[in-house]
């Protein structure tokens, strides 16, 4: 009796210690895995943790700070959920330093439907192998090569020839259109008639109440400038006594009266001579009258 109880027994071991370790179907699962395994400096290793988890959870992935995760460097970091119960982060990151290291855990962070949470840190098997870009085995540096001069393709020169050619035909075109648009000859300045109209405005704005200082100071100017331009005098340079020298020789009418006109403006602007309002009148009607019959 005791023989087939104890046979009984060992056929029933199995089954009980297998429904005694088995998950509970609520229970979360991780697994890390990276790739490759063995890179250069600065190549970079992609780093995925995927969590298996009840669909009333939620989970959360946070990897380590910038320290911690020395000596990789995080370049980029993606959470994928493909399906309900399914959370993939996907990382990655670039190594600078030579030797051999594992990488950082990452924790992942289980949250129930009562808000209560439980974080796990998952990591990968193995570690990964870093090296360096130039062979160890190097003993002595190698000679530089010469850098070979690369010569330009008359292709290239194209858009510079299409640009200068275009440069010079518009120059050209404007050139021309400037020299159609100029007036062969321009209509003869009647300085007698511009004169009488300074003349006719001078004598309103000495009505509108300029002061007689002012009056004479343009009168002189304007008698100077229609000399100068009527009978080529430089007038505008030269002092009273030279222009009465240069109209005494050329027989110009009223001349005396013109100088006189000067002169008197002269003894306003020089000697500080005080004329009325009316004396200025005169003195423009005067103008008028010379300049009128010249």
């Amino acid at each position: 009796m005791s023989v087939h109880l104890l046979l009984m027994l060992i056929l029933l071991l199995p089954f009980s210690l297998g429904n005694a370790t088995e998950r509970p179907a609520d229970e979360p699962r991780l697994k890390s895995v990276f790739s490759p395994s063995r890179v250069t400096l600065g190549d970079r290793v992609s780093y995925r943790t995927t969590a298996v988890f009840a669909p009333s959870h939620s989970v959360f992935f946070k990897l380590p700070d910038s320290t911690g995760l020395m000596p990789f460097v995080l370049v980029h970091r993606e959470v994928k959920r493909p399906e309900n119960g399914i959370a993939l982060l996907h990382t990655e990151l670039a190594v600078f330093d030579v030797g051999e290291y594992e990488l950082p855990p990452v924790t992942v962070i289980f949250r129930d439907s009562t808000g209560k949470e439980t974080a796990v840190l998952s990591a990968p098997r193995g570690s990964i192998m870093v090296e360096a870009l130039t062979d160890s085995a190097m003993t002595e540096l190698l000679p530089i090569k010469p850098i070979k001069q690369a010569y330009p393709s008359w292709m290239e020169y194209l858009p510079a020839v299409y640009v200068s050619v275009a440069v010079a035909a518009v120059i050209l075109f404007v050139r021309l259109l400037m020299k159609k648009n100029i007036a062969p000859s321009r209509k003869p300045i009647d300085f007698r008639k511009e004169a009488l109209k300074q003349i006719r405005r001078l004598e309103k704005n000495l009505e509108k109440g300029m002061r007689p200082e002012a009056c004479y100071e343009q009168l002189s100017f304007l008698i100077r400038e229609y000399l100068e331009g009527a009978y080529h005098i430089k007038a505008l340079e030269a002092v009273t006594r030279e222009i009465g020298d240069e109209l005494e020789g050329s027989g110009v009418s009223h001349a005396d009266m013109l100088v006189g006109l000067l002169d008197q403006a002269d003894l306003v602007k020089f000697a500080e001579s005080r004329p009325m309002t009316e004396e200025c009148r005169v003195s423009i009607d005067q103008a008028r009258k010379a300049i009128s019959s010249l």
